[in-house]
């Protein structure tokens, strides 16, 4: 056989591998960019919500409207996804976020699918907003209600005594509580009740959402995204609007979009990071309940700012 012959069967072996191994690679490119393009445009919505949500008034008060953030939000969403104009699409895209969270200062509101009666007497199935719920712990017959920040209110169910301001002044009033003697603990339960309250109705409105599904068309099965501790921590730093959206078809290959943006309105943790010089020379930056914070004489405004002069995150308070 002529090495020629040899050459055109190896081309003709080889060539659909080769055809196919490329059409993957397109692909692959395509959804990377879907990806992104689509990311950015969740990203800039929950971002308009953030913004939209906070209204101040007289001596700065502040007030959160839940509904100018979700207008907010959808008006973004619907013009990037260039639906303005489309109601039936409008609809469509609504099936594909299974829940949205307001992060408050005292608790949290969740907006999904429900179904219940109107005044007809008919029954309606459409996303409304639930109840506000309280970031709320028990412990050995104490209900801590927590917020963003070190202010708790706290029940002795035992008494009905009741307690409330920042955790250092509610602390004379319960010396035996380990909780509040504790800052470290304080926060570290804190956090930990903020983050588990809302990602287990996050979870459960998720799973719920598949029955729902069906209702827009839509064949995904949707389920919680694994989001790893640090990153529900950073999404409770402030009062924020936290958007999930999955299932989104982005490729040629059955991919699907499966994301969630956070938008921090900065109420909260403004002026609340320290950063001080170690034993090993190196600068941390702290939150303000921090023990090992002996210095506030330089505040910052974020963690952001605190990086770029150089500081690490301090790995007691870990802000």
């Amino acid at each position: 056989m002529k090495i020629t012959d040899i050459a055109i069967i190896f081309i003709l072996i080889t060539l659909p591998f080769l055809l196919l191994f490329r059409i993957k690679s397109d692909n692959l490119q395509s959804v990377e960019f879907q990806s992104i393009v689509l990311n950015k445009y969740i990203d800039t919505a929950v971002e308009d919500a953030s913004i939209a949500m906070v209204t101040r008034g007289e001596n700065d008060k502040v007030t959160i409207s839940r509904d100018k953030a979700l207008d907010a939000f959808f008006d973004t969403l619907y013009t990037n996804f260039n639906l303005t104009d489309n109601d039936i699409s409008q609809y469509t895209l609504q099936g594909y976020i299974p829940v949205v969270v307001l992060i408050d200062y005292d608790g949290f509101w969740i907006y999904s699918m429900e179904t219940y009666k109107n005044s007809s007497h008919e029954e309606i199935s459409e996303m409304i907003w639930k109840p506000k719920k309280s970031y709320a712990y028990e412990q050995d017959g104490y209900v801590f209600l927590f917020t963003l920040d070190d202010y708790v209110k706290v029940l002795n169910t035992v008494d009905n005594s009741f307690f409330e301001g920042k955790c250092e002044t509610v602390r004379s009033s319960l010396p035996s509580n380990e909780i509040l003697q504790d800052n470290i603990l304080f926060e570290e339960v804190r956090k930990r009740t903020i983050v588990e309250c809302i990602k287990n109705d996050v979870n459960a409105e998720i799973n719920e959402h598949n029955k729902y599904a069906r209702l827009f068309g839509i064949t995904y099965n949707f389920c919680p995204p694994i989001i790893s501790d640090d990153d529900w921590h950073n999404n409770i730093e402030d009062i924020g609007f936290l958007s999930f959206i999955q299932g989104i078809p982005i490729g040629t290959s059955g991919e699907k979009l499966n994301s969630y943006a956070l938008g921090a309105a900065r109420v909260v943790r403004k002026n609340h990071y320290y950063i001080q010089q170690d034993d090993n020379g190196l600068d941390y930056y702290h939150r303000e309940l921090c023990p090992l914070v002996i210095s506030k004489d330089e505040i910052f405004d974020s963690r952001e700012e605190c990086a770029i002069k150089g500081a690490f995150p301090c790995r007691m308070c870990k802000p």
